[in-house]
């Protein structure tokens, strides 16, 4: 139904249930989950907060049982966040184009869109829906205190304001090629990553290194390793500052000081996201320094992209030998399941004596310095790739609610629509 017309924009205020319909997914059955499968589960975890998917590597779900083929999701399928259990930056409501055919499963949480109105352009949805605009009706008429839900009736609830097909189509144009960019920096970031994870496996875990032909294998703590290498506990080969908090009087959100971060709640992929300050200089992490999780989830890491103030839920650990990627690399194998040690009644926690106490493999010097000497411009080239990606969010995100709101006008732009219409 059309509510009212804008006629100083020439747009229009629609319920989203008189533009589209939504279809919620199947309940695949628990007992055919598998670590690995010809098709894999997507659920709301595979999407962004911005909008788009997401992958998780060794943490996601594939199926290998049966189901109904209308289930298996298409090349160009528009998907919606139907249920959230994130809290803390709810991604209810976002929205994600499929990019491959007959591999990704529509599961019962998300909603699948179709029966798009003719007067709506798909890739202008797409940014609508992922705009604060939209999401904060959604969110505002969800359901649950803890897993938050909506439903199909609900979002067709939401209203919003829709302009003329040929200016959704120049709005896309603008936006489209900047998700396109973050998207190729993005592929670019996990090929990178996975060159560095092959070598550290292929050296460090297989054992099959540069030279390595008739190397004897002994038994160690960690298990057989090559003769000649050693296992150390972490405390004798790094430096580890265990966090804690300052008062919540020195905290603050406008700058002031240096980012501070409690735990894990604004960790990014890799490097976490500052947006709580501390006027005071604590237990600190430097830039680089491996930022490691002590309480639930514990042995979630990322790297400090800055001089940041640490609190009692992370330890800082900086290798002594100056082989700060091989020590990440190795700390991310032995944590890849994360609360694999510590203790506690309501959630795992691990004291300082733990931390000092995890066994790390000590190879030869010239082997890791090697190993060090050939990612380390892999890293470097990763951090560039994620400031690159950041700015172009940060540009996406600006300009989104200006365009979609009609802040700005682009209906006289000279803009080409063709690969977006």
């Amino acid at each position: 139904m059309i509510y009212r017309k804008l006629s100083h924009k020439k747009w229009n205020i629609y319920n989203l249930g008189s533009l589209l319909r939504i279809k919620h997914g199947y309940a695949f059955k628990g007992e055919y989950f598998s670590d690995s499968g010809p098709f894999l589960l997507l659920t709301p975890g595979n999407f962004s907060l911005g909008g788009g998917l997401k992958f998780k590597g060794d943490k996601e779900k594939y199926y290998i049982g049966p189901f109904p083929d209308e289930f298996l999701l298409k090349k160009g399928d528009l998907l919606i966040v139907m249920t959230d259990l994130t809290q803390e930056a709810s991604i209810l409501g976002s929205s994600a184009f499929v990019h491959q055919s007959d591999y990704f499963l529509h599961n019962q949480r998300l909603g699948k869109i179709y029966d798009i109105s003719s007067n709506l352009d798909i890739n202008f949805l797409y940014y609508l829906l992922n705009s604060k605009y939209v999401r904060n009706q959604i969110k505002g008429s969800a359901t649950g205190s803890t897993v938050r839900h909506t439903s199909p009736d609900r979002i067709y609830a939401v209203n919003v304001s829709i302009p003329p097909l040929y200016v959704q189509q120049k709005i896309a144009a603008i936006l489209k090629p900047l998700d396109d960019l973050i998207e190729n920096n993005t592929r670019r970031i996990k090929i990178l990553e996975e060159m560095a994870q092959r070598i550290y496996r292929e050296w460090f875990v297989h054992f099959r290194y540069p030279g390595h032909d008739n190397q004897k294998l002994v038994e160690s703590e960690l298990g057989m390793i090559p003769e000649g290498w050693e296992i150390k506990p972490l405390g004798n080969i790094s430096s580890i500052t265990m966090g804690q908090s300052p008062k919540s009087e020195y905290y603050n959100e406008i700058g002031n000081g240096f980012p501070f971060h409690q735990g894990v709640r604004f960790f990014g992929k890799r490097y976490p996201e500052n947006r709580i300050y501390c006027s005071i200089l604590n237990r600190v992490a430097e830039k680089g320094d491996i930022l490691f999780s002590v309480r639930a989830p514990v042995g979630r890491m990322n790297i400090a992209n800055a001089k940041i103030v640490i609190g009692r839920g992370l330890a800082a650990i900086r290798s002594n030998n100056k082989q700060q990627v091989f020590l990440h690399q190795q700390l991310s194998h032995l944590f890849k399941n994360e609360d694999i040690i510590g203790s506690g009644t309501i959630f795992n926690s691990v004291t300082r004596y733990d931390m000092h106490s995890i066994n790390v493999l000590i190879p030869q010097q010239d082997l890791a310095e090697k190993y060090e000497n050939i990612i380390t411009p892999v890293y470097h080239d990763i951090e560039i790739l994620y400031k690159m990606v950041s700015i172009l969010e940060s540009t996406r995100d600006l300009l989104l609610p200006k365009l979609i709101s009609g802040q700005i006008d682009v209906s006289d732009l000279d803009i080409d629509t063709g690969e977006v219409a």
